[in-house]
């Protein structure tokens, strides 16, 4: 008995041993769970802001489903709050039924919050006389409400779900959905409103989309750089020394000639890839150069994830 026992807590293998482990995963798990509470919050609280303050004054719109809502609203008077929950109510129970609960559970949450944060945002009006400017600063709150949303791992609700769902089941583009569904949306506002104000809700969605876009993945989106070149070995040098950015020299073969070629690959930020591209003409004039957009980045020399 007391030989077993002295292996157990030898190992490190007791419950005592574990204690702190365990308490260090579990502060890190109520840590997480609060930076995305907090984005919930805050995201609710800009896109609201976004609606209310800008949009609803302004008489303006934006695509998706909150566009549906101002819609409605400046044809009923009803509030944009009860219509954005009784539009996203079906969309839900069909998402709960097609996606996946996880999903629709982060959604439904932030869903939710937006309708409360569009209830209490009611009669906030920011006075700006201008339709431009009122579709300026509604897209950047909207952008900037939907990038914490994504951060967080949900969305707010409307079609988000749809388009997730024809992705999954049928391969259609996420993207083209969208496109087809603010374009039915703004051309009601053009129909309905006039082409002005569907000019400036057209503004509001694609500023929106863009500051979405810089929130969600941060304003210096990683670039992957793949460099065919004679000269691999000083060319990485020169990314190492010049840029502090690492760099991998991979082998390849070529389809047509089937010479083997040096392939260097370089991953950094928009504001390092002009100079990386002023290197390459002066080192090796005669380099091919692919750049891509990297999804994420996680590792030294780029900031970790905020969720």
């Amino acid at each position: 008995m007391g030989g077993a026992a002295t292996t157990s807590q030898g190992t490190g293998t007791g419950p005592g041993a574990a204690g702190p482990a365990g308490r260090l995963g579990a502060g890190r798990l109520q840590a997480g769970r609060f930076v995305q509470v907090a984005f919930f919050a805050a995201g609710a609280t800009l896109f609201s802001l976004g609606i209310n303050g800008f949009l609803v004054p302004a008489r303006l719109g934006e695509g998706g489903l909150s566009g549906v809502s101002l819609l409605l609203h400046y044809a009923t008077g009803l509030p944009v709050s009860l219509l954005y929950l009784l539009l996203n109510i079906p969309l839900f129970v069909f998402g709960w039924w097609a996606i996946g609960r996880a999903f629709i559970l982060r959604t439904g949450l932030a869903t939710l919050l937006v309708t409360l944060a569009l209830r209490l945002t009611e009669g906030v009006a920011f006075r700006v006389d201008e339709p431009l400017l009122a579709s300026l600063y509604g897209g950047a709150f909207i952008g900037s409400g939907i990038g914490l949303l994504f951060r967080a791992g949900a969305s707010s609700g409307g079609i988000d779900i749809i388009a997730r769902f024809l992705k999954e089941r049928y391969g259609i583009g996420i993207a083209e959905t969208f496109l087809v569904a603010d374009s039915l949306v703004l051309g009601a506002f053009a129909l309905t409103l006039g082409a002005d104000t569907a000019l400036y809700s057209i503004l509001v969605t694609f500023l929106g989309g863009r500051v979405a876009d810089v929130v969600q993945e941060g304003p210096l989106r990683a670039k992957s750089a793949w460099i065919v070149t004679s000269r691999p070995q000083e060319i990485a040098r020169v990314v190492t020394v010049q840029l502090g950015r690492g760099a991998t020299i991979l082998r390849a073969t070529g389809a047509w000639t089937g010479e083997e070629r040096a392939v260097v690959l370089v991953v950094l930020n928009r504001r390092e890839l002009a100079r990386l591209k002023q290197l390459i003409r002066e080192m090796d004039p005669q380099a091919f150069v692919a750049v891509t957009d990297a999804a994420e980045v996680l590792g030294e020399g780029f900031p970790a994830a905020w969720s």
